[in-house]
């Protein structure tokens, strides 16, 4: 069996030459000798295919899955004893496979025959969550107690980890489906966000055993201190991980900077239980709700202290950038790619086609993204008109048609709300928690449309809009498209190519989108000639994470595609719609010169892969 033994904090200081941590695989005469020498003895239920002696095992090893399990801890007063919780089990539509006494509480695990680590994730939060359990207990890397060993956490009172259920029974994750309720948009975030920290960074993680020399004067000198760090805890102190929160606050309140108390807090009892990258990771998560929201202004005010680089990206890789929200390939096409809490600006002159590209837009991220809703939310059409236009996209797929949303300006009664952008946002934050549905797009047009007071009434400038719209889409995590409607002036008859000064309120927008693309209809002077294509050109006239050499699509570049009025829906041209263009583009130019405005610009085709 593959263990990790842990010594306990009291045996830490009595047995010094002990290491602290065991790991490796034994047979159980080596296990009940560790146990015998105080360790506490944990296995993975969930391991590695090949066991690896060499390095540590951390969560992104794991890749062999057997079991969902939940840990009832007594202290946390759920159930009233065990028994009412053995009770609750029986209630529950699938027996477990296994039941084990802890000693301080019970674990239940139930055998899975087709279980992968998303499905482990997700059924497991949904257990804790139908059980009233401990919902922590829902890692990649999660160490359980091996039944036979004593639990030897206090040096007078061990007690034994007893199996009292083992039985052949197997379930689908399908059978566990059924029977659990739907997962909650937090903890579906919760999964996405663990899984991908975990199988998705491959960057060494290197954690400090060595505690820092003032943190040993400040045991010898601070009683609370030094019996909280030993395992004693008293008072409004009742568990493990409210011990570490306040030791953390002890350490902020005697001028320990954050890396220092990191430094201290990866080798609290509960961190030593977790994988080097989790320990990262919880000492972390605490080290940064203190030192930012404990620092005081002279007045009293909550002042939010910096972050080096290095506290930065001892947090998370890339969970900084989002999570990744795919679209269509002749959109999404950059390295980095969309994310939630991303705005993509979209900016065009009136009546060329900016709700038809945002709807193939929206069309891309339902397609990709079926696990979401998404909301397209016109400020100055009617719903119906846009759920017509939707219809049209989706021809005979109706299914498509319950994933989108629509929040118009106009109510059923045709009277206008004038929506502002925090009015919106409160929605959208509700509608989540009320139905339990995670949102994915939303598509705003446009930003001059939005009501220009804030949630108290307060004038809003487009500075102020603008600024807020960013925050909006980082609170609802979703990725926002704002519409931007740009004068006759620059768009001409729509025809005109488009450059970031395009934006209504330029500096201001294109200052908080991470993305601008400009969208323009260069043949629209010829339409009256049935042989000239529809296209429509669009140019990314910012990206914000680029990677060169890399990326396909490209700044600057103005892209052509085709354009059917039909289903409306955008596409990849065609060989003959190549050469029609070539002369057409020619033709439109030479219109233009009346306009004074003729510059001949070069596209380039977006090709099928």
């Amino acid at each position: 069996m593959l263990i990790r033994a842990i010594l306990p904090v009291w045996a830490i200081k009595k047995f010094p030459n002990l290491s602290r941590v065991v790991e490796g695989e034994r047979n159980e005469q080596q296990i009940q000798e560790l146990n015998s020498k105080n360790y506490n003895i944990y296995y993975l239920p969930n391991h590695p295919a090949i066991y690896d002696p060499s390095k540590i095992v951390d969560g992104q090893d794991i890749d062999v899955f057997h079991y969902v399990f939940v840990d009832l801890d007594m202290k946390h007063g759920a159930y009233t004893d065990k028994e009412a919780f053995l009770e609750r089990l029986g209630e529950f539509a699938l027996l477990p496979s296994r039941i084990i006494d802890s000693g301080n509480g019970i674990h239940a695990y139930w055998r899975v025959t087709d279980l992968d680590a998303m499905s482990y994730l997700k059924l497991q939060r949904r257990l804790c969550r139908e059980l009233n359990t401990d919902d922590a207990v829902a890692k990649i890397y999660q160490l359980m107690r091996v039944a036979g060993t004593y639990n030897t956490k206090e040096e007078n009172n061990f007690k034994l980890c007893e199996m009292w259920l083992d039985e052949d029974v197997y379930y689908t994750c399908e059978q566990l489906d059924s029977a659990l309720p739907p997962i909650t948009v937090e903890d579906e975030e919760y999964c996405k966000a663990h899984f991908d920290k975990t199988y998705q960074s491959n960057d060494e993680v290197v954690v400090d055993d060595k505690l820092p020399v003032k943190f040993g004067q400040l045991l010898r000198t601070n009683s609370e201190i030094k019996r909280l760090w030993s395992g004693v805890w008293t008072g409004d102190v009742d568990d493990r991980s409210k011990a570490d929160y306040r030791i953390a606050h002890l350490l902020f309140a005697s001028g320990f900077t954050k890396s220092e108390a990191m430094s201290v807090l990866v080798n609290t009892a509960k961190s030593l239980e977790r994988s080097p990258k989790h320990r990262i990771g919880y000492a972390s998560n605490i080290v940064d709700k203190i030192w930012v929201y404990e620092a005081k202004k002279d007045d009293g005010m909550p002042m939010l202290l910096s972050n080096t680089v290095k506290d930065i990206l001892s947090k998370s890789r890339d969970t900084l950038k989002g999570i990744r929200f795919p679209c269509y390939k002749w959109l999404d096409d950059t390295a980095h790619g969309f994310r939630l809490g991303q705005v993509i600006g979209l900016v065009a002159g009136s009546g060329v086609g900016k709700t038809a590209v945002a709807l193939n837009m929206f069309m891309g991220f339902v397609d990709s993204n079926p696990e979401y809703v998404h909301f397209f939310i016109p400020l100055e059409q009617p719903a119906n008109e846009i759920a017509d236009r939707w219809k049209t996209m989706c021809g005979e797929n109706e299914e498509l048609h319950e994933k989108v949303h629509i929040l118009s300006n106009y109510a059923e009664d045709g009277s206008y709300r004038h929506l502002s952008l925090t009015e919106i946002e409160e929605y959208l934050m509700h509608f989540q928690s009320v139905t339990g549905k995670k949102i994915g797009a939303v598509v705003i047009d446009h930003i001059g449309a939005l009501k220009k007071k804030g949630s108290n009434g307060e004038n809003q400038d487009l500075m102020d809009i603008c600024h807020a719209m960013k925050a909006f889409a980082i609170r609802t995590n979703t990725m926002v498209v704002m519409q931007s409607q740009t004068s006759r002036e620059k768009a001409g008859i729509g025809d005109l190519e488009l450059n970031k000064d395009a934006a209504y309120g330029t500096m201001y927008f294109e200052a908080y989108c991470d993305y601008l693309i400009t969208i323009w209809q260069p043949l629209k002077r010829c339409y009256n000639n049935s042989k000239c294509p529809t296209v429509t050109a669009l140019k990314f006239c910012k990206i914000r994470h680029k990677k060169k050499g890399v990326d396909v699509i490209q700044e600057d570049v103005p892209y052509l595609l085709s354009f059917d009025p039909i289903n409306e829906k955008l596409r990849m041209l065609t060989q003959k719609e190549e050469q029609q263009i070539a002369f057409f583009n020619q033709q439109a130019t030479n219109a233009r010169k009346n306009d004074a405005k003729s510059n001949l610009v070069t596209y380039t085709v977006i090709k099928q892969e």
